[in-house]
């Protein structure tokens, strides 16, 4: 019985897995749902119809809220796991909902790779008239059309802040850190996940030394990741990963927020779980509020909008505290007598926040009612009338207080 080499037996992967991708961009689409949709966009730069998948969060209390954004290749295989990491990191107020935008492949290779080249991982060439690399080299035109066609179609069509997330696995990691060193105003932040460095006989790696110099800036955040692909004889993934992590600690580059993590225990097919993951709370993770320095009796609106004013500054957009979270929030305070009035800050600052909200008049009014300031409580229930006047709730709440 023979035994296959575990270098050939990686190139057996990474071939499996090359074809697993490609075959199923051709057959997989997001799950159907109303909040999820698939279009199709005649690209003039590409001279081909791309499909696009999209995601939009849904807030039912501010409808008109807009959204950061992240664009993620080979959307076939994460764009799902991306809607539901934002689904579920944005429900536990730990980032921002986001807008998910999935760039389906037609030629993933021309489109993902930055230079034309014909060599594998282990650098044999492949010149043959039938090379799988020969369409290689396209992802400045690719960018170009993202840049250029889909991002303005999606801020035309949908309610999308101006902060941009890139995402990419594989030849997708090459793509989001060529658009990072070539155009870093397209993103504000990227993931890169197991990037192919050693495409084109590490043609990357060596540019991006050359372009990166000692002390320049580039006020960008950064996160990247390996699996344990370089666990095979040859295999150059996790040596070429250390390098840049090396490259960028050692040019001091002014602005760049980045991190580096490396996954041994995860494969090249399973990385993307965790590194989109702890992607997203890397680039998120100052959103949350530090509630372990904050007293529950001396909390007040002036802490929490000075932590929210901090990050609307660095997000480059305003940013508000959730209503609902706020409104749970102070409900809870409301509870002690102690704490009582911290609630009623809190619910006050939700009026200021959100003005048009009859919600947050209702409970600010329902707040003043426990406190026992009866025409406080009018007024504001009277200012969740004029906001809602078809809420019976509202009226009947009105009603009890004027006998």
């Amino acid at each position: 019985m023979k035994f296959i080499s575990k270098k050939k037996h990686f190139i057996v992967l990474i071939t499996a897995l090359f074809l697993l991708i490609k075959a199923s961009a051709q057959t997989e689409e997001p799950i159907k749902s109303p909040q999820r949709e698939v279009v199709t966009l005649y690209s003039d730069i590409l001279k081909e119809d791309r499909k696009i998948f999209i995601y939009t969060p849904k807030d039912s209390v501010n409808p008109a809220k807009a959204y950061p954004v992240v664009y993620v290749m080979d959307p076939e295989n994460h764009f799902n796991m991306l809607v539901e990491y934002s689904k579920y990191l944005s429900g536990k107020n730990v980032m921002p909902p986001l807008i998910v935008v999935g760039i389906a492949n037609t030629d993933r290779v021309r489109d993902l790779t930055p230079s034309q080249g014909n060599t594998d991982s282990y650098g044999k060439s492949d010149t043959t008239a039938n090379s799988w690399a020969k369409t290689s080299g396209g992802n400045e035109q690719f960018l170009t059309f993202i840049e250029k066609e889909l991002m303005p179609y999606v801020n035309l069509h949908y309610k999308s802040q101006p902060y941009r997330i890139f995402a990419g696995h594989s030849f997708g990691g090459i793509a989001a850190i060529n658009c990072l060193i070539n155009h870093p105003e397209m993103f504000d932040a990227y993931i890169a996940t197991s990037p192919s460095l050693w495409w084109d006989q590490k043609y990357l790696l060596k540019f991006a030394d050359r372009k990166l110099k000692s002390g320049s800036a580039l006020s960008k955040t950064l996160f990247f990741s390996d699996g344990n692909e370089g666990s095979f004889p040859g295999s150059s993934f996790h040596t070429d990963a250390l390098k840049f992590d090396s490259l960028l600690k050692k040019r001091n580059i002014k602005g760049l927020d980045f991190q580096y993590m490396h996954y041994p225990a995860e494969s090249h097919s399973t990385v993307p779980v965790k590194s989109n993951y702890d992607g997203l709370r890397f680039i998120f993770r100052q959103w949350e509020l530090p509630h372990h320095q904050i007293d529950d009796e001396k909390v007040n609106s002036g802490i929490i909008m000075a932590h929210y004013k901090n990050l609307s500054q660095k997000f480059g957009y305003q940013i508000l505290p959730d209503e609902v979270y706020i409104d749970d929030w102070g409900q809870w305070l409301l509870k002690e007598q102690a704490t009582r009035n911290s609630g009623i800050n809190l619910l006050e600052m939700n009026t200021v926040n959100y003005p048009y909200s009859s919600r947050a008049f209702a409970a600010l009014g329902a707040a003043y009612a426990i406190k026992g300031e009866k025409q406080k409580a009018l007024a504001s229930y009277k200012q969740a009338s004029e906001l809602n006047p078809s809420s019976t709730e509202i009226k009947l709440r009105l009603q009890e207080l004027q006998k």
